[in-house]
């Protein structure tokens, strides 16, 4: 069987999460930050055993440490008809 490795780029807060899969089970999630703005950063998992999901959110948790608490959104109203 052949060597093949999934790498897949997800984007997270303006920084990209590189994913990559080989065929042994062989995982690492690399941040990205903005351009100009640092280097990439590999994720180390938390745990031997992590799953890939598992380092994706250890990635994500990282990110909103450095970028600070999530803008809340305002919500919006609907195309509802004008009552009166």
């Amino acid at each position: 069987m052949g060597r093949l490795t999934a790498v897949s780029f997800r984007s997270y807060r303006g920084h990209q999460i590189e994913l990559r899969d080989g065929p042994h089970g062989e995982r690492s999630v690399t941040i990205h930050p903005p351009g100009g703005r640092g280097s990439p950063h590999q994720v180390t998992p938390g745990k031997p055993d992590a799953t890939l999901a598992e380092q994706v959110q250890q990635a994500k948790a990282m990110i909103d440490a450095v970028m600070g608490p999530k803008p809340v959104m305002p919500m919006r109203g609907g195309y509802g008809r004008a009552r009166g």
